[in-house]
């Protein structure tokens, strides 16, 4: 029987190869090595590109009236580099296990001593390094080459936010999880969801551009308190204090990570009882 510090060097060492695992997985193919360093520069620069040739430059009074600033380039930046971690997250986990299933390895994965969720903290962690990555990259190459300055202290409020941010996605990760036990496929409805959040978070307009139906719906979306909370620190827009929208996010997190994990946990053993762990 081990120990409660035995146990939890065990679940570490789990993580720390799960972690290796996906770090020889990723960089087996060069391509990707190759997007991961352009992606950062090119996303801003077709930001920048896309402010120029919509308000003639960087700020808009016009875009002021909707959203309470007129620095558009540094609004739509920080949507951008938040929404890094929402698309890795909802990529990553389900991701991991259907490709598990694929390559027929899934089921020796899952009979392992382990716990699951140690298995999805690896994944989870070693997605997050990469969007910590991108993220910081997009804000450094704002600051070096564009007329905007977003590489400065308060700016390190992103990762307290952030970190609020990812319980409740992870816990969208475990649902998606659940998904792909369940159904096998799920990258259209992973495209799907992925989309409909950009489009109803105010990730690159503001809220009060949205239609009021489309404008509801972002209420009920953990993205838009994260973003109003960032913003509204750093002092781009007005919005309710930092405390208020961390409350918020926190409601979200307990909610989403319960939910996700009730619909794992029925989807795991609905598959166990069917055998159909490993099938793809």
């Amino acid at each position: 029987m081990l120990t409660g510090t035995a146990r939890l060097a065990r679940e570490l060492s789990v993580t720390r190869s799960v972690i290796k695992k996906e770090y020889k997985m990723w960089r087996r193919y060069p391509s990707r090595v190759l997007f991961m360093l352009l992606m950062p520069f090119l996303s801003i620069l077709t930001l920048y590109f896309q402010g120029m040739a919509l308000v003639g430059g960087t700020t808009s009074e016009a875009f002021a009236e909707y959203a309470g600033t007129n620095d558009y380039l540094a609004f739509i930046i920080i949507g951008s580099a938040v929404f890094i971690f929402v698309s890795t997250a909802i990529w990553g986990i389900g991701n991991a296990i259907r490709r598990e299933q694929m390559m027929g390895t899934l089921e020796s994965i899952w009979v392992a001593p382990v716990s699951k969720y140690t298995i999805f903290f690896g994944i989870a962690l070693f997605d997050g390094l990469f969007s910590i990555y991108i993220a910081f990259m997009q804000l450094l190459f704002s600051t070096i080459i564009l007329p905007v300055n977003l590489v400065k202290p308060e700016m390190a409020i992103i990762v307290l936010v952030t970190a609020l941010l990812l319980f409740s996605l992870y816990g969208m990760g475990f649902l998606f999880t659940g998904i792909v036990l369940l159904f096998k496929e799920m990258e259209d409805f992973t495209n799907l969801i992925n989309t409909t959040l950009r489009m109803v978070s105010p990730v690159s307009y503001p809220l009060a551009a949205m239609p009021a139906p489309i404008a509801i719906v972002a209420l009920f979306v953990p993205l838009t308190y994260a973003l109003s909370a960032i913003r509204g620190y750093v002092g781009i827009i007005d919005t309710a204090s930092l405390a208020h929208n961390a409350a918020i996010l926190v409601v979200f997190d307990t909610a989403f990570l319960v939910v996700g994990s009730i619909v794992f946990t029925y989807a795991e053993r609905r598959a166990r009882r069917r055998g159909e762990i490993a099938t793809h």
